[in-house]
């Protein structure tokens, strides 16, 4: 078998870059955090609960990146992001109105996510165990 540790462990750090941005602008950019929460979620987020849920989102990531728990930290990446998708479906629908290229990267990010889950036991660089 091939060594997975380096792949899977750039693929880590990857997916952790790729949700970093969104989680930073829940502290920086409230505002607009309420913004996509009621145009693709269609829920308000007050500003409380953007803070709220930044706290808990890094804190997950982080729990994520360093690879601590991988079977509940992974999964919980994986589930919250495909839920956050699937939520924006009518935007991944080429030929329609809403359609937004920039919503097809959330595809392979998953696909990423998921073969991260499925192989966490070989992503051991710089994992806590």
């Amino acid at each position: 078998m091939t060594n997975l540790k380096l792949p899977l462990f750039v693929t880590r750090i990857f997916i952790f870059l790729f949700l970093l941005p969104w989680q930073l602008m829940r502290f920086t950019k409230q505002d607009v955090i309420n913004n996509i929460s009621n145009k693709y979620y269609k829920f308000s987020m007050p500003e409380i609960g953007s803070t709220i849920s930044g706290v808990l989102m890094m804190a997950l990531l982080i729990a994520f990146v360093i690879g601590f728990k991988k079977k509940i930290t992974y999964f919980l990446v994986l589930i919250l992001h495909a839920l956050g998708t699937i939520m924006t479906i009518p935007y991944l629908i080429p030929g329609t109105e809403k359609f937004n290229a920039l919503f097809l990267a959330a595809i392979p990010t998953i696909g990423a996510m998921w073969l991260l889950w499925a192989l966490r036991e070989q992503d051991t660089m710089l994992s806590l165990k």
